[in-house]
């Protein structure tokens, strides 16, 4: 084997115990990832949220008539048309349904 390929494979293997060092100890590699300055900067936005308080919330309110009327409305169509599903249906299941009613 080239001495080219050894230098790779010690490469690899310090790499790996390196890693596996850093799990144990659980300290992170000193060319990790910024983990301290995204700590700060998690702490800063902390700080600006907690500074501004917090935001009021809107007071439940009860539905208008309109707003329940057009919910019964809502509720009769759905029956009406659930109704004509299962009529649909009905004349299929019967071989009735080659027959134009003309409706819309």
């Amino acid at each position: 084997m080239p001495w080219v390929a050894w230098v790779a494979i010690i490469a690899i293997i310090v790499f790996g115990v390196t890693q596996i060092v850093s799990m144990a100890t659980g300290r992170p590699l000193p060319w990790g990832s910024d983990s301290e300055e995204e700590i700060e900067a998690l702490r800063k936005r902390l700080k600006k949220l907690e500074k501004g308080g917090a935001p009021q919330l809107e007071e439940p309110k009860l539905p208008s008539k309109s707003e329940e009327n057009m919910s019964a409305e809502d509720r009769w169509r759905l029956d009406m048309l659930e109704a004509r599903l299962e009529e649909l249906e009905k004349r299929r299941g019967d071989g009735q349904d080659t027959k134009d009613d003309g409706g819309s």
